[in-house]
């Protein structure tokens, strides 16, 4: 098991070692990369410059997402003994330990399911003082522009979040959201530019948690990146501090997750890929399960996916302005490889399933990919992988006729028989899309 210890004081950090991780967070004093990790310097910043007071819980709830970022981040899945379910001990300092503590265990259990790995956690008392709103010109025009934004929408750049905004803000939604995006490189310019395509007023957030690891282990960094939605969602929830105080309206709590009905539930490929293999991030028993932790915690905010059930295809159809969605389409990522060298590859599940949708819903323009076609990949053994499990699961279950069981397989989901049938006629009709893109291609 490793121990990650976080401050933001880093005279109050231990030293380094094989089994002892510190890591300085937020940018109150002086960084020495010889020493000590790093992880959200620039957030206090960021959230100073919204010209409002956040609630100290929030900062915690934001404190408390970078701590778990890090460590997914520093923690290479190889140092496991199966190579995927690690341990960690994460040691964080928050306003209110005692409250955290009580909720430790279940928090734990949510983030056990979202990245299958063994969390631990260590409450302290901080003695970090809470940023103040700034006074400059620039905050106080950051403040005015919450004014009138009743909900967050999480806004990554992916085509699902473009899909989600241009509804609200070009369709006819009540909703006056503030775009929260986390940027990582090269994210933030493809965000601003699907940005320009849509309708005012709406507020912005972007911000980055940026884990940077101490020299000695510079590189070594893990790219599962399992755990990512809750630093996503706890900044949401910080967001929606800030508009209930720029509004003075403790009545504002809706969180939109714009996310497609099969990625969510995103039932496993394969049987090698069972659990958290597959990703889960805006599972319904996750972001459910969050929820109600956070009404514990005293938030009192909503997730709402108004796509659970739909298709990428049919999200792209029915889209409120086709005319923005077409020319944000070749803007958008989607790639779960994105980072590696700023291009989407075209061939790993979450690119397949985005040209699937694009071909469902008719557009002739995409982003360009490394694998522009797909027709002989099958024959590429460092490429093919999720192309062959995608087409095992559509012989699979073709023979199978039904998805209850392969439903279950993705994690627990509502007992509503309802909601069941209505996920399970998503996912058909969601590998049914890929499996007629994949059809086409061959042709």
């Amino acid at each position: 098991m490793t121990n990650f210890y976080f401050n933001n004081d880093p005279a109050k950090l231990p030293e380094f070692s094989e089994d002892c991780h510190p890591v300085q967070i937020y940018h109150t004093h002086q960084y020495d990369s010889t020493k000590h990790s790093l992880a959200s310097r620039a957030l206090l910043e960021t959230i100073r410059g919204l010209g409002v007071y956040v609630d100290a819980d929030a900062i915690d709830l934001v404190t408390i997402a970078t701590a778990v970022t890090a460590a997914d981040t520093f923690e290479l899945r190889d140092k496991a003994s199966n190579a995927w379910s690690r341990q960690m001990h994460l040691h964080i300092p928050v306003t209110d330990e005692n409250m955290w503590d009580f909720l430790a265990p279940e928090l734990s259990s949510i983030l056990n399911f979202l990245t299958g790995d063994q969390w631990d956690f260590t409450f302290e008392k901080t003695t970090m003082v809470m940023p103040k709103p700034k006074r400059s010109d620039k905050a106080k025009a950051k403040a005015r522009s919450l004014k009138g934004v009743n909900a967050v929408c999480l806004f990554s750049g992916g085509l699902d979040s473009a899909v989600g905004a241009i509804d609200i803000l070009n369709g006819d939604s009540d909703y006056k959201p503030l775009l929260v995006s986390h940027a990582y490189r090269g994210d933030g310019a493809k965000q601003e530019e699907i940005k320009t395509l849509l309708t005012p007023p709406f507020g912005e957030l972007s911000y980055s948690i940026s884990p940077h690891l101490l020299d000695r282990l510079r590189d070594k960094t893990d790219v599962t990146m399992r755990g990512r939605s809750f630093n996503f969602l706890a900044m949401a929830v910080l967001g929606i501090s800030a508009l209930r105080s720029a509004n003075n309206d403790s009545s504002i709590s809706t969180i939109i997750v714009p996310e497609n009905g099969y990625i969510s539930i995103n039932p496993p490929l394969t049987r090698r890929r069972i659990g958290s293999h597959s990703t889960r991030t805006t599972h319904p028993n996750f972001l459910n399960r969050l929820e109600s932790l956070l009404e514990d915690a005293g938030f009192h905010v909503k997730f709402v996916n108004p796509y659970q059930f739909k298709t990428k295809g049919e999200m792209l159809a029915e889209c409120a302005d086709q005319k923005a969605i077409e020319k944000a389409i070749p803007l958008s990522v989607s790639c779960s490889h994105w980072h590696r060298d700023n291009k989407q590859c075209g061939h790993c599940v979450p690119c397949i399933i985005r040209r699937a949708s694009v071909h469902h819903a008719g557009f002739t323009v995409d982003a360009p990919y490394k694998t522009k076609r797909l027709k002989g990949l099958i024959k590429e053994k460092d490429t093919r992988d999720d192309l062959q499990a995608l087409s095992t699961a559509i012989i699979r279950q073709n023979k199978a006729k039904s998805y209850k069981s392969w439903l279950r397989q993705s994690g627990p989901i509502p007992e509503d028989i309802t909601i069941r049938n209505q996920l399970e006629s998503t996912i058909e009709r969601g590998l049914k899309e890929v499996d007629t893109f994949l059809k086409s291609e061959k042709s």
